[in-house]
């Protein structure tokens, strides 16, 4: 995982071109998220950017690893976002007891199974003293 940490400090200070703003973002300090992209550098054996005491730019090789780690940063998020969707949508069986009177709520049913095509329906319709 500290590969990816370090894949998200670039991007952050890359996107600001500030170890501060990015450190904000992310929560860490300036010096962490410098050390951070140091390591990435040291491993990746190029410099990703230009520094000056005023200044930072992205080089060549940085702007080329930039547009490929959006779209990994991207794609993960996505994932996330459809494992979490997954879990969280409701699903299962949902008995429901329907007076005589339930053809009103055909509607209304309808409706909730359109939303909510992971949940089976059960109608239950009950007879006449049958309570």
């Amino acid at each position: 995982m500290d590969n990816l940490a370090g894949v998200s400090a670039f991007v952050q200070a890359a996107e600001t071109l500030s170890f501060v703003d990015a450190g904000r973002v992310l929560g860490i300090s300036a010096s962490a998220v410098g050390k951070s992209i140091a390591r990435l550098e040291n491993r990746l054996g190029v410099r990703l950017f230009h520094r000056s005491t005023r200044s930072m730019t992205l080089t060549t090789e940085g702007r080329r690893f930039l547009l490929r780690c959006q779209r990994i940063l991207e794609e993960m998020a996505a994932a996330e976002r459809d494992i979490s969707d997954t879990h969280s949508a409701p699903r299962g069986k949902l008995r429901v007891s329907l007076p005589l009177v339930g053809g009103l709520l055909n509607p209304v049913l309808a409706e909730f199974v359109r939303n909510y095509p992971d949940i089976e329906l059960k109608p239950i319709f009950p007879t006449v003293g049958s309570r």
